[in-house]
């Protein structure tokens, strides 16, 4: 698994629907998730630092974690199959974790909110991982060579384009949802 952060969220073009990119916190790979606009508006709030006058589901589930005597330890982007990525949360309590299914940008939702660690499996970005544009001028590589020939690289055009007006390191630093914790 590979620690990544909330680099920022966009408009894919040309279907104008959200994008949400998730950054490797030590290197140089893009991960575009497309998202509904309900979501995005989850992960950004909290991140713009936005406090609704009432709570949202999400804020509502992180509370009820912790009134159980939960703790959420991860989120995990664990796999892309059919061009749909799934996710889990890892939950403590009472020294035993549980594992629960659930939609990735929901699970981001919830990370941004309870400053929980992101990681995402390595054959997901080998997979649908792009590098910046930065790296790309550094003269990095991204990926096995072997991996980048089996996704079609016609469906991530209009990603890869978005990525490209993107400047990664001006974006709001505090959307990482703070220091990793172990």
């Amino acid at each position: 698994m590979i620690e990544v952060t909330v680099a920022g969220l966009g408009i894919a073009p040309p279907s104008s629907l959200p994008l949400l990119l998730l950054k490797e916190r030590e290197g140089e790979r893009v991960l575009p998730i497309g998202i509904g606009p309900l979501e995005a508006q989850a992960i950004v709030m909290p991140l713009q630092g936005i406090r609704p006058p009432r709570p949202m589901t999400h804020d509502v589930f992180a509370e009820m974690i912790g009134s159980l005597g939960g703790h959420l330890r991860r989120v995990e982007i664990t796999e892309l199959s059919d061009n749909t990525f799934y996710a889990r949360l890892t939950l403590e309590s009472d020294g035993h974790e549980q594992f629960v299914d659930i939609r990735p940008s929901d699970a981001v939702a919830l990370a941004v909110r309870t400053e929980t660690p992101i990681y995402v499996a390595e054959a997901v970005f080998d997979q649908a991982g792009i590098v910046s544009p930065q790296g790309m001028e550094a003269g990095e590589q991204g990926g096995s060579g072997e991996a980048e020939s089996e996704v079609d690289e016609s469906k991530l055009t209009p990603f890869k384009e978005f990525i490209e007006t993107l400047d990664i390191d001006d974006l709001d630093a505090g959307a990482g949802g703070g220091e990793s914790r172990s």
